[in-house]
């Protein structure tokens, strides 16, 4: 009974000893790998670690940067070689200035400003009491010129004298001197009449002259009352308004312009980029003053001879030294596509700023 109850009693100690040391095999692990982030911990807390991982993550933010920057160039340089850009650029017609051919007082203007007109419209009238007599006076000068070329032609003999033939008196001496007289007289006669016909023709000849000159007297009179109507000979838009009623004008002067609906483009280049570029290449157009609507254009020509253009639009013209004045800028015309400027023909107005990119590939 004893030795069951030892046997018993050393099963028990037996299980309990290998209960233990399975309780503590667990245990030393989760010890060891505490000690291990404590380490670790107390390892990346040190300064030299942080700057480490610093100047790595500084690098790699720099590199990103520098591949966009590289990325970046290389499309501008794409752009460059395809494109040749400048603000140096505005929009430009043709004006046709309305002049006065007479001088007078206005009396009615037929327009405003900004108005579409048309070819032969009436925009400005004069006073027309002084041309009215002078036309007039011109009337009576050709009708008293017409009357003494008449009375000239009138004059002009048509009676002629003949000298007849006589047979020679030999045989008796008295009758040869009557005979020889009544020729001579004859002749006298003749002469006369010979030479006062030639006058009366030259005086026909003036009256005709001075009938003439009448005439184109009157044409004149005609045409200065006629002046005093001013009218365009081109239609367009109105600008540049110069005249207001009760002005005196002169001939010659200018009253206001009309501006053409067909505007096109003046852009200057350096001389150095024109080998770049051609008649016919595709143009990109902005006008900041409708930065909504994109233009497109044509190459049209380009100036054979180069002119000086120091006021540039553009701010690196304005950062060149005083030194480069010699260099030159060459204007390019270059023509709007009708399709892609309908709705702005009036509003394109000259003089207006614009920035041009033309396709050279």
């Amino acid at each position: 009974m004893k030795l069951k109850n030892f046997l018993q009693h050393s099963q028990n100690v037996t299980r309990l000893s290998e209960q233990e040391t399975s309780v503590v095999s667990q245990q030393e692990p989760t010890n060891t790998s505490n000690e291990s982030n404590n380490a670790l911990k107390n390892r990346l807390s040190l300064p030299w670690v942080r700057h480490l991982l610093l100047l790595t993550g500084l690098g790699v933010l720099l590199t990103v940067i520098a591949v966009y920057i590289a990325n970046y160039a290389y499309k501008q340089w794409q752009y460059m070689q395809s494109y040749l850009e400048t603000d140096n650029a505005y929009v430009t017609a043709e004006i046709n200035p309305v002049t006065s051919r007479v001088s007078g007082i206005v009396t009615e203007i037929s327009f405003n400003d900004n108005q579409v007109v048309s070819p032969g419209m009436i925009l400005v009238k004069l006073d027309k009491s002084n041309y009215q007599l002078s036309l007039a006076q011109a009337k009576i000068s050709l009708e008293l010129a017409k009357q003494q070329a008449a009375l000239a032609q009138e004059k002009i003999p048509k009676i002629t004298i003949e000298i007849p033939s006589f047979q020679p008196i030999t045989d008796n001496k008295k009758a040869q001197i009557q005979q020889q007289a009544f020729i001579r007289k004859r002749t006298l006669q003749l002469q006369a009449l010979n030479q006062q016909k030639k006058i009366n023709e030259q005086q026909y000849k003036v009256a005709l002259a001075t009938f003439a000159q009448k005439q184109v007297e009157v044409k004149k009179a005609e045409l200065e009352l006629n002046y005093t109507n001013i009218a365009t000979a081109v239609g367009g838009i109105v600008g540049n308004k110069n005249v207001q009623v009760g002005q005196q004008v002169l001939p010659g002067q200018t009253l206001l312009s009309i501006i053409q609906p067909r505007p096109w483009i003046i852009a200057y280049f350096p001389e150095k980029q024109l080998q770049k570029i051609q008649p016919q290449q595709k143009v990109k157009i902005t006008v900041p003053a409708f930065s909504n609507h994109q233009f497109q254009g044509k190459v049209d020509s380009i100036a054979f001879m180069p002119q000086n253009n120091l006021t540039s639009n553009s701010a690196s013209t304005n950062s060149l030294d005083s030194s480069s004045n010699s260099l030159h800028e060459i204007p390019v015309k270059i023509l709007f596509d009708e399709s892609s400027i309908q709705g702005y023909e009036s509003r394109l107005a000259p003089g207006i700023s614009a920035v041009v990119k033309i396709k050279t590939k």
